[in-house]
């Protein structure tokens, strides 16, 4: 059994992130998952939330991820995601509007507005505000 993990992620317009880890905590459809070296092999589909990234015993890094999948095989985690962002990308003002829009999309029920559209960008909006709280502690971007 390896000690570590080798952790990718992916988006269409860059990679991410490509190193070695202690342990990977993903928001997976069903709630979240801790991924440690050994882990049994799967693929996950992800939710929208918190990528928690653990190096000597201690969370070092947070991202935002929005969905997407990951692959877990032999000591190797690659996360295939639309879109993910660390915290110093966010625009935590930004995030905020979006929610309260979103809020109010949700709250008028009104026959043009798509709910489900809705309901969407305030999950995304949410996990952006959680994130970009987060302190960075290895100076990532």
């Amino acid at each position: 059994m390896s000690k570590r993990l080798s952790l990718k992620i992916i988006t269409p317009l860059r990679l991410l992130y490509d190193e070695d880890v202690d342990m990977v905590i993903l928001r997976g459809a069903d709630g979240d998952m801790g991924i440690l070296p050994g882990c049994e092999s799967r693929a996950a589909v992800l939710g929208y939330g918190p990528l928690r990234i653990f190096n000597n015993g201690a969370e070092e890094n947070e991202l935002a991820v929005m969905g997407g999948f990951a692959e877990i095989l032999n000591d190797k985690v690659t996360v295939l995601s639309d879109a993910a962002e660390w915290p110093s990308e966010i625009d935590r003002v930004r995030a905020e509007a979006a929610k309260a829009r979103a809020q109010q999309r949700i709250l008028q029920k009104s026959g043009d507005t798509d709910i489900q559209r809705a309901e969407l960008s305030l999950r995304r909006a949410l996990v952006r505000i959680e994130v970009s709280s987060y302190p960075l502690i290895r100076g990532r971007k």
